[in-house]
């Protein structure tokens, strides 16, 4: 595991700005180094796992895109706590935080190959699920667009820390700072914070700042065959089914491999007499 340190990450930009400038360099020809400081406590070469609904996902796949929501439409009404709440100034007077809320979007991954719980929950009452696999690092670099002048305070993934209600209302007692909140990750990681009961998830989160999108949804140009390594159907589906669906994703432009959850495989065992 990659630790994050805040001031490491501020140091190793300022590095990279100087020999950028020294050597006549350009931001693509750190694009690694960026990738990695933006990694919160994971590395880039870890495999993770997200379920999506089928029908959205059909319909990413052939657009070749995908498609991050805004943490205040998560299940958790904990979520984004700090972007949810309400400011108040020293005169008393309270102030929304809406236009900085609404510029962050995250999409939720796992590092869990496998999981009865995460099945369920994100299937729920659709006919088919599909669970993609990927890794890390491809996650990263397939948001990531370098081209974005504030590329670096833009683009996160890291690892979900499981904290407590009570570590959650720390934040509150201290006045906050908005001038330590510049860099973007600073906001970042108060989305990588969610509470203990949801710790069996393991999760894995991409957070993007985007403060031109108006909408509820952003949606990032991928190239999903190489995004994606494996595609999984749901472990409910009918072997004719399986077939079925698996040629809508061969002809939605998906070339990778295509299996199905054995999960609730029944086994079969010999035993010795």
């Amino acid at each position: 595991m990659n630790p994050f340190n805040l001031k490491i990450r501020h140091d190793k930009i300022i590095e990279i700005d100087f020999i950028k400038i020294r050597d006549r360099l350009s931001d693509f020809d750190y694009k690694n180094d960026y990738l990695n400081i933006n990694a919160v406590n994971l590395d880039l070469t870890e495999n993770v796992f997200r379920i999506f609904n089928w029908d959205y996902f059909i319909d990413d796949l052939k657009n070749k895109k995908l498609t991050l929501t805004r943490p205040n439409s998560w299940r958790d009404p904990f979520e984004n706590f700090l972007l949810n709440s309400k400011g108040q100034l020293e005169d008393g007077c309270f102030v929304g935080l809406e236009n900085i809320r609404d510029s962050f979007y995250g999409l939720c991954w796992s590092l869990k190959a496998d999981c009865d719980g995460i099945w369920r929950n994100y299937k729920g009452d659709n006919n088919c699920a599909i669970k993609a696999k990927t890794t890390t690092g491809k996650l990263l670099d397939g948001i990531y667009d370098i081209n974005n002048t504030s590329h670096y305070i833009s683009y996160f993934i890291g690892k979900v820390d499981y904290v407590s209600d009570d570590v959650i209302a720390d934040f509150f007692k201290e006045k906050l700072d908005f001038r330590n909140y510049q860099s973007g990750i600073e906001f970042a990681l108060t989305l990588m914070l969610k509470r203990l009961a949801y710790a069996y998830e393991e999760e894995v989160r991409i957070i993007v700042y985007n403060k031109d999108n108006v909408n509820s949804l952003l949606q990032i140009d991928i190239d999903p065959n190489h995004l994606y390594d494996e595609l999984i159907l749901d472990p409910w589906i009918k072997p004719n089914e399986f077939e079925q669906k698996k040629d809508e994703l061969i002809n939605a432009g998906f070339t990778g491999k295509i299996t199905r959850s054995s999960l609730y495989d029944k086994p079969f065992f010999i035993v010795k007499l």
